[in-house]
């Protein structure tokens, strides 16, 4: 943004050329550049904060008040934590929503749901999102809204929302009676992602395409989305033994074809048995935290046996690390998956329950073509965000070629094992 107003500078025919872009992003990089020293954001009333503050205030206020467009199409603000007076957001939110917006995005970072709840106080860390700026529903074009530690409570009669299609909620907290009406509100939406909140939710979404929910309780009682193609699950206080109980939603879904699930069992030791069918399910993505050394992978074994048209598995392992002394693998029988064709395991480490896996894997998927290992990690989070783990270096030094000799043993004629 800073450097497009420079442009204008260059001739007079560029001098309001700035001022009629449809897709304004503001934030602070954007208005002060990278290499802008940041301030101590620590305390809110720190001199240098609240000068850095009212400057990038200043500069969207500039931006706004000399925008000479009739037609904004989406409107992007990330900003620091500590606002204190929102009203330049509920003005600069006014301005673009009279432009005909699309798509609206605030990162308003602070303090977090962990602490409302144990504090019971918002106080001026959260901003409440001014649903009272709404056009008449008639009058509204709003498409796409994401939020970000916002408060979004409006009164039970509100149908503002009647032409979302996408939905993102990241440390939102939702009014009840919001929540309740939220999916009879919004016939529309397609996507849904990062929904947490402690409440009892109703899901009933005739157009629902993608859905994530990441929280500390699933209390999803019912669960109507005939058209739902995609799932992410991140259930931080559901273990692994409590997550066939908690998919059985996922097993009345005719389109699902794609189910990522986020494991984190720390505090649970016993592995699931068995699970309701996901019968036309094509892809699973399982995000794995280990939490001791004792457990092995083959609970993995209950989902394939869940999945039988199951084309693509990827597995993506943490806190792991390889083990001096080493067990002998198990000879697994009685498991065949005819559909299986391209399986991916990352952060692998050449531990013999990693190997164990992959190699009845090998053996029993009658399909196979490609077989990808790789040291490297990539966790998914949620509403688009990675974490990123890098592999130790013994693994490109020794481990490695032990690792595909191993499994080339044991892969059939026409699969393609990568060992990365």
């Amino acid at each position: 943004m800073k450097d497009l107003v420079k442009t204008s500078a260059l001739s007079n025919r560029w001098k309001h050329l700035w001022a009629l872009r449809t897709n304004l992003n503001f934030d602070v990089d954007g208005i002060f550049g990278t290499n802008h020293e940041r301030p101590d954001c620590s305390s809110k009333h720190s001199k240098h904060y609240k000068e850095f503050k009212l400057e990038f205030a200043r500069c969207v206020d500039g931006f706004l008040q000399n925008f000479q467009g009739t037609k904004i199409i989406s409107f992007k603000l990330h900003f620091l934590k500590h606002l204190g007076d929102t009203s330049n957001i509920n003005q600069w939110i006014s301005s673009v929503i009279g432009l005909g917006i699309e798509e609206l995005e605030l990162f308003l970072s602070g303090m977090t749901l962990f602490s409302y709840y144990h504090h019971g106080l918002l106080g001026d860390e959260y901003y409440r999102f001014p649903d009272w700026l709404l056009p008449h529903p008639s009058d509204s074009r709003l498409k796409h809204l994401h939020l970000r530690t916002c408060v979004l409570k409006p009164p039970a009669d509100f149908i503002g929302f009647n032409k979302l299609i996408t939905l993102q909620l990241h440390d939102v907290f939702l009014g009840e009676e919001f929540l309740a009406s939220l999916f009879s509100n919004c016939l529309l939406l397609q996507v849904l992602l990062d929904c947490s909140n402690p409440s009892p939710v109703k899901v009933i979404a005739v157009n629902l395409t993608d859905f994530e929910y990441s929280g500390d309780i699933m209390k999803i009682t019912v669960f109507v989305a005939p058209c739902l193609v995609k799932i992410y699950f991140n259930f931080n206080s559901i273990h692994v033994i409590d997550m066939p109980n908690a998919l059985s939603h996922c097993a009345t879904f005719p389109t699902l074809q794609t189910l990522i699930l986020h494991l984190d069992p720390w505090k649970e030791k016993r592995l699931p048995q068995s699970m309701d069918s996901l019968r036309n399910l094509k892809q699973l993505e399982l995000f794995y935290i280990k939490a001791s050394k004792e457990e092995d992978l083959l609970w993995v074994l209950t989902y394939l046996n869940a999945c039988p048209l199951l084309e693509k598995l990827d597995i993506t392992l943490s806190g792991e690390e390889f083990h001096k002394n080493q067990r002998e693998m198990r000879n697994i029988c009685g498991c065949t998956y005819s559909r299986l064709k391209k399986v991916r395991m990352n952060g692998f480490d050449g531990n013999w329950f990693e190997m164990e896996l992959i190699t009845h894997i090998l053996k029993s998927a009658t399909s196979l073509d490609q077989v990808v290992i790789s040291p490297l990690a990539s966790f998914y989070l949620g509403g688009g965000e990675w974490s990123h783990i890098t592999p130790d270096e013994s693994w490109h030094e020794s481990r490695r070629d032990v690792v595909r000799k191993s499994l080339q043993e044991n892969a059939p004629a026409g699969v393609h094992l990568v060992v990365l």
